[in-house]
């Protein structure tokens, strides 16, 4: 007899090629078996009419971070709970805790809603090196002790490295190689928010594939529909299938929506930037403040961007026939890029993998359900050697069940921290985290490290 059974469900579990109608068991904190016979258990769950999958794995999220008095309140990770994210790959985009470690005991103090691993933001490998101007490039001092810290982090357990290179001007191909060095002698991910968008994206791409070809470093591409998602799409796809067919290991990741999010302040907005999103400021949404919604005129945005530069933007630009173009592709996967700020931000952040399935797999058929949880589950979780996003006896028993005709994304970008719908039970490590879209217990995540 098992400690649980679900029944009858439609188990979806592309590690296994799996798609059909079977019970699932397990034992403690693991799956034990997934089968077509009859099975008994201390508490048996009737899924019938529902989907069985693998808990979701987000490649791409933004952690919560510590507060003033050091602990960690589950903003970001209720939100990927509760649309089916057991796992979550932070430390994006250049950016990541100051204290690794620290970020790992607090995590685990008192557990958080889902599973945590990170990436080293390059940022702060930067900052610790007394590398503060973002504009300028790295002294050889400076990029040693940063490729010391970076071994160190890698070591302790971090994924791989993330570079924000947008956010960090006076990055060179000198700093990315010899930092992706270390990367690779530890077989980690580098991934990479690129150089530039729009049609500048083309030779942004270009410079990071490089990078993958000099240090033979596993890359991924941070959510490129944000990045070339302007008309590019094509021919920068076309670009690393052809870096692919190079036998560079590529991985791009992408989330389900034609609007990009980031900070006024950010180096996105430096220069002309109107003359890359069509010359219409009120394109831009400030997500927070007295001027709430769309930004009227430049004179306010820059008032805005002097007076509040960490407040949050929504940039209206991107066209959705080119995001559908990048989440139909076989080298792209799910993350969520999620970053709320007082409540306000992006909808992705609580809505991206419920959307997903709305959109792409009930609305438009365009992709079918075994596809979709593959790019949500297993290909995400294997890029990472996690034991993750697979229902294979003795994997951790992390599986989320849900009703595929009411999975429903509430959040919007006037509400973007509404909670998603349609998910019946979600169990992380055997447990029961989510029931009838209420979140049960909010305590079972913790950190991961790897083991290199």
């Amino acid at each position: 007899m098992y400690d649980i059974v679900l029944k009858n469900g439609l188990v979806v579990d592309p590690g296994n090629k799996i798609c059909s109608r079977l019970n699932v068991g397990v034992n403690g904190s693991r799956i034990a078996c997934v089968t077509d016979k009859g099975i008994e258990g201390k508490k048996v769950y009737d899924c019938n009419g529902l989907v069985v999958a693998p808990g979701f794995v987000d490649v791409h999220a933004h952690e919560d971070l510590l507060d003033e008095d050091g602990c960690l309140q589950p903003v970001i990770t209720r939100r990927l709970l509760r649309m089916g994210v057991t796992t979550f790959i932070g430390g994006q985009c250049g950016l990541g805790p100051r204290d690794e470690g620290e970020y790992c005991r607090q995590y685990n103090r008192q557990g958080q809603p889902v599973n945590c691993a990170l990436l080293t933001g390059h940022e702060e490998l930067r900052e610790l090196a007394g590398a503060g101007d973002k504009y300028a490039p790295v002294s050889d001092e400076q990029l040693q002790a940063m490729g010391g810290e970076l071994k160190k982090r890698l070591a302790a357990g971090s994924f791989g490295l993330s570079f924000g290179i947008r956010y960090i001007p006076g990055i060179d191909l000198r700093e990315m190689l010899a930092l992706g060095r270390i990367v690779r002698s530890f077989d980690g991910i580098l991934a990479a928010h690129v150089r530039e968008d729009c049609e500048a994206s083309i030779a942004a791409m270009e410079e990071f594939v490089e990078v993958g070809r000099q240090t033979g470093a596993r890359l991924q591409v941070s959510h490129i529909g944000s990045m070339s998602g302007y008309g590019q799409m094509e021919r920068v796809l076309t670009l690393l299938d052809g870096a692919a067919a190079e036998d560079l290991d590529i991985l791009i990741d992408c989330y389900p929506y034609d609007a990009f999010s980031t900070s006024i302040g950010a180096t996105t907005y430096d220069g002309d930037f109107l003359a890359r999103y069509g010359d219409d400021i009120r394109k831009i949404e400030i997500t927070d403040g007295e001027f709430k919604g769309p930004i009227p005129s430049m004179e306010v945005f820059q008032k805005i961007r002097k007076e509040h530069p960490e407040y949050l933007t929504v940039g209206h630009v991107m066209l959705p026939e080119e995001v559908d173009m990048a989440l139909l592709h076989p080298r792209v996967v799910l993350g969520s890029d999620g970053i709320l700020l007082n409540g306000a931000g992006h909808p992705r952040a609580a809505g991206a993998f419920a959307r997903f399935l709305r959109l792409y797999v009930r609305e438009k058929k365009a992709l079918s359900l075994y596809e979709a949880i593959a790019k949500m589950t297993w290909t995400g979780a294997s890029r990472f050697g996690l034991s993750k996003g697979c229902l294979s006896p003795g994997w951790d028993a992390d599986i989320v069940v849900f009703d595929l005709a009411k999975v429903e994304d509430k959040a919007t970008f006037a509400e973007p921290g509404l909670l998603a719908q349609g998910f019946r039970y979600i169990w992380i490590g055997g447990e029961l985290a989510v029931e009838n879209d209420e979140i049960v217990n909010p305590c079972l995540g913790r950190f991961i490290k790897k083991v290199y």
